[in-house]
């Protein structure tokens, strides 16, 4: 069963195996299907990856930040660094905010991008 990070779930995969916090509490039980409400979930309790099962699509997810070409990244996260009250390496909560907020950015000018080349031939 493919291992797959959080910030690459998408809704409709299905949870191969039980997902729990650090206190051994029940996040997310096998064979359920994926919500935006569970990523969310997984994301703020910290968990990092999850096993999915195999479906078409899943090895192809990726780290959202690979794929943006460099000066776009550099570009949103000079934008994000400028938010965010001190550098996102003095706390690790501040680093994984900072980590979320740069992801979820990445997925949106991502998104942007595709948009505007899409139409252009």
């Amino acid at each position: 069963m493919p291992k797959i990070k959080t910030e690459a779930l998408r809704a409709g995969l299905v949870v191969a195996s039980e997902v729990k916090n650090m206190d051994n509490m029940l996040l997310v039980p096998a064979g359920c299907v994926i919500t935006e409400k569970h990523i969310e979930i997984l994301s703020a309790w910290g968990v990092s990856e999850i096993e999915v099962q195999a479906c078409e699509g899943v090895e192809e997810a990726g780290d959202i930040l690979q794929k943006l070409p460099p000066e776009l990244l550099n570009e949103v996260t000079a934008r994000l660094e400028g938010i965010f009250w001190e550098p996102k390496d003095i706390s690790p909560v501040q680093a994984e905010a900072f980590r979320l907020a740069l992801r979820r950015k990445a997925r949106e000018a991502l998104a942007n991008k595709e948009g505007v080349h899409g139409g252009q031939h």
